[in-house]
């Protein structure tokens, strides 16, 4: 009778410790906003595009946002590579391209490398179209984020 509960012990020792396995290896993957830059050095924009970023990633489900570099997997640095303005026909246009590079969070090994392109049209509100493109892009660039960290 003693080896009969001590089997049962051991197998229900066993199936926690799977299930908690089972359970780390099915949570996605943690990954925090790194450093920002733009091309002419605007903080401003910087700033724009790593709030963005934390947006767009706090709404996936393949990926988690971490608070910071030391509680994730990976980092996401990124950059303003282009963002510009035009007068078209019917009022302004602002394109907007993003690069970021995905690396691990320990060692800096480059895991992907991702670029998004967007624009946007309407009337000379140079801030609200900004934004918008500034979104598209980052929307464009995480496309194939969870694909490629799996």
């Amino acid at each position: 009778m003693r080896r009969t509960g001590s089997s049962v012990l051991a197998l229900v020792v066993s199936w926690s410790v799977l299930c908690a396995a089972r359970a780390v290896g099915d949570a996605p993957p943690a990954i925090a906003v790194g450093e920002m830059a733009t091309q002419a050095g605007d903080q401003l924009s910087a700033d724009a595009l790593g709030d963005a970023l934390s947006r767009a990633l706090s709404g996936r489900d393949d990926v988690r946002l971490a608070a910071d570099a030391a509680r994730a997997r990976y980092v996401l640095r990124g950059s303003i590579v282009r963002l510009t303005q035009r007068d078209v026909q019917d009022g302004l246009e602002v394109r907007c391209e993003v690069s970021l590079v995905v690396s691990d969070a320990r060692g800096g090994a480059i895991r992907a490398l991702l670029s998004g392109r967007a624009g946007a049209r309407g009337t000379n509100d140079v801030a609200r179209l900004s934004r918008a493109a500034l979104e598209g892009a980052v929307h464009g660039a995480l496309r194939p984020l969870g694909e490629r960290l799996h």
